[in-house]
């Protein structure tokens, strides 16, 4: 697909609910229930990305948060995919029931007057479908208080439109760390927040449009998904498997959580959108735990040998 894509989310948070200090549970606190959805939606999904209108110098507007985007892809003859509104406005999610808005997230489906229609690929419901239900549940219910925008976004292009949903992403196939892996607790933690909700998997995986799963299975996290977001260069994400030729096998945890978090690589260069890192990307806010589990799952990644060409740089040349 020749396209023009804005950014891409890039990925989703961390296990299901576990004890406070007062021994009640995440579950029990509809004020903790919101915060832990919303920390998904921003920090670890970053749904903005797809879902938030930007001005011409490509920043978000905050008005319009989650309000839905035109043209987030634009192909070459000029026909749109449009990301849905979010919010709880009639034109957004307000009339939708929860179970509604899980089945879009989980399974790719949403209700229409002609019956259930699937959703677009883009939106990677096929790797979003293993969030823990608490982790669902926490996300609609941050949803609910998303403030009201109306903006009544139009139908996508027709060739947008996809007969049945793609392939759901079996959670067996997510890599599993190495064995003997030092600290396999941490990465397994991590296996959930990159792998099995989150989208690092999606973006640092190939894409094959067209085929009912999407992704090429052969090469899960081994990179060369290419994003045409109107850099000098189109950025290529990187093989972050543990192969040590085209990998991160000479990366510590330490680099990988400076690469999320301060967004500069080992050697100190900067990281090229759509990655959201650095001081002012939504993965700035990863808590320090999160940050390194997901370090450790990277470094715990089997290996894959896939050398990716990607000459992007950033700030760019």
């Amino acid at each position: 697909m020749n396209a023009k894509i804005g950014l891409i989310p890039v990925l989703l948070l961390a296990s299901a609910c576990g004890d406070d200090d007062d021994g009640t549970t995440v579950a029990d606190d509809p004020v903790a229930v919101v915060a832990r959805g919303k920390y998904i939606v921003d920090v670890v999904a970053v749904c903005q990305d797809c879902h938030t209108p930007r001005d011409e110098a490509g920043a978000p507007i905050a008005a319009q948060y989650l309000a839905g985007a035109e043209c987030f892809v634009e192909l070459e003859n000029g026909s749109c995919l449009n990301t849905k509104n979010l919010t709880s406005d009639e034109t957004g999610l307000l009339n939708r029931t929860d179970e509604e808005i899980k089945r879009m997230i989980r399974d790719g489906v949403r209700p229409a007057v002609t019956g259930d229609e699937a959703l677009s690929p883009v939106m990677p419901y096929y790797v979003l479908h293993n969030m823990s239900e608490a982790d669902l549940n926490a996300v609609v219910a941050y949803l609910r208080t998303v403030p009201a925008v109306a903006h009544a976004v139009e139908r996508s292009g027709p060739e947008f439109e996809v007969p049945a949903p793609a392939n759901l992403l079996d959670r067996s196939l997510v890599p599993m760390p190495v064995e003997g892996y030092a600290d396999r607790d941490a990465a397994l933690r991590g296996r959930y927040l990159a792998g099995e909700v989150g989208i690092c998997l999606e973006c640092h995986t190939r894409h094959i449009m067209g085929d009912p799963n999407v992704l090429d299975y052969a090469g899960i996290f081994a990179g060369g998904e290419e994003f045409p977001i109107g850099l000098p260069v189109t950025p290529i994400s990187s093989n972050i498997t543990s192969d040590a030729e085209t990998g991160l096998a000479d990366w510590s945890v330490d680099e990988i959580v400076a690469a999320l978090t301060a967004g500069t690589d080992k050697d100190g260069d900067g990281i090229c959108p759509p990655m959201p890192v650095g001081p002012m990307g939504p993965f700035v806010n990863f808590t320090a735990e999160d940050a390194r589990d997901i370090a450790h799952y990277v470094k715990s990644l089997p290996p894959i040998n896939n050398a990716i060409a990607d000459m992007c740089t950033f700030p760019p040349m």
